[in-house]
């Protein structure tokens, strides 16, 4: 049986794929509200199982990444909170950073390098590396 290769533009546009939109079922529509151009939808209709199954793969990956993001996130919030706890009201990060021990300075620097990532790369794409 010969094997059917698998075309990144296809998965990456069935990844995109809004399938939460109901409010006009006639044509397909990105995540970001954009429809998909008419080359688009004629590359989606073309897309084979097994395209259509590395993307189901790549959507899974993606929401275990979130996931994960998401308890780093609860988890830097909730360590700066256990000191902003022993503080006065209208403290800051540095000052909540300032009365941390060594181990929660550790892992707030490994923290605050991951949750702050996405911002980071945002910022650069929409401002140059400056």
């Amino acid at each position: 049986m010969p094997h059917s290769p698998i075309r990144p533009e296809v998965v990456v546009l069935i990844t995109d794929l809004d399938l939460d939109r109901r409010d006009d079922r006639t044509r397909p529509y990105h995540r970001d509200g954009r429809p998909f151009t008419r080359a688009e939808h004629a590359l989606l209709a073309t897309s084979t199982k097994a395209e259509v199954a590395a993307a189901h793969t790549q959507m899974r990956l993606e929401a275990e990444w979130q996931r994960e993001l998401d308890e780093m996130k609860d988890a830097f919030v909730e360590l700066l909170m256990k000191y902003f706890a022993k503080l006065p009201k209208g403290s800051v990060v540095s000052d909540a950073v300032e009365i941390m021990t060594d181990e929660d300075y550790a892992e707030f620097e490994r923290l605050a390098e991951i949750v702050t990532a996405e911002d980071t790369l945002e910022y650069r794409a929409l401002h140059g590396e400056s």
